[in-house]
């Protein structure tokens, strides 16, 4: 590790070690448990991986598998916390939620499928799997969010201050994960494939220097978004979280016989046809 990476290596565990605080100060959660879970995971995963680096050196085969380990608990931390999040959005249209979390089981089963299979008979299984899954789940991270924000948008059901910025942040950071992981794939796959073969070991020692410049460019990008990310959600919890309703209201009251009766009407009639459909 280069100098920079190492200073934002402390300055994103600095941060981290903030947001924490952030939120369970303000008790996020009891409100999106998942999320502050997600927050949990990320710091230890951090200073697990950091532990590795400065016992076993950045290029040993022991740092590189509990990389690997740990971005597969970042990623299923972090895609609990999308899940809540759309929970969160439509907590009171059980209908809903039932077709979203089922339509999210069965894109988590696809991902990891496809990169078991693109992994499959690889030099280097564990990267090209492990770049495949986190390039795949970038983009359908992405997707979900945008079409979470896209229905609330339409149903004219807008999210929290609060929520906004954890989407946004989500967003950022997945999109330069989405790009800089389908880059790392391709390289694997294609110009750098033949020297992960057994019969090219004698190049490897040559080839590193140039190996270790392109991973020191590709980690300094990466740990600034997610700090630029982690900005963005201890922005979030800069004020008290707002109460969670316990009723089932559509919108508030004056709103609701005001501007916008039609519309919840139609979401809700949405919502009982499917709470019907998906009856077990």
């Amino acid at each position: 590790m280069n100098h920079l990476e190492t200073f934002l290596l402390l300055a994103s565990l600095s941060l981290q070690v903030m947001l924490c605080g952030f939120v369970f100060a303000r008790r996020a959660n009891r409100a999106l448990p998942l999320f502050a879970a997600f927050v949990c995971v990320s710091l230890i995963t951090s200073v697990v991986v950091s532990l590795m680096y400065l016992r076993f050196g950045f290029d040993t085969p022991t740092a590189y598998v509990a990389f690997w380990i740990s971005a597969y608990f970042y990623a299923a931390a972090f895609g609990l916390a999308i899940a809540e999040l759309c929970r969160y959005g439509f907590r009171n249209y059980r209908g809903i939620w039932a077709l979203v979390w089922r339509g999210l089981a069965a894109l988590s089963a696809l991902l990891i499928g496809h990169a078991v299979v693109d992994a499959w008979g690889q030099p280097n299984g564990m990267a090209v799997g492990g770049s495949t899954f986190l390039r795949d789940f970038a983009f359908a991270s992405i997707t979900i969010l945008v079409v979470l924000l896209s229905v609330r948008r339409y149903y004219g059901l807008a999210l929290d201050p609060f929520q906004r910025l954890i989407a946004a942040g989500m967003r950022l950071t997945c999109a330069v994960d989405a790009l800089g992981y389908t880059i790392f794939r391709n390289l694997l796959t294609g110009y750098l494939y033949p020297l992960f073969v057994a019969s090219q070991k004698a190049l490897w020692p040559a080839l590193a220097p140039q190996v270790r410049r392109v991973d020191d460019i590709w980690s300094t990008i990466h740990l600034a978004s997610f700090m630029a990310a982690m900005g963005i959600w201890c922005y979030a919890f800069r004020k008290p979280l707002p109460a969670l309703s316990k009723d089932a209201t559509l919108l508030p009251a004056d709103v609701y016989r005001e501007m916008s009766p039609a519309i919840n009407m139609r979401l809700a009639t949405f919502n009982n046809r499917l709470t019907e459909l998906l009856k077990p």
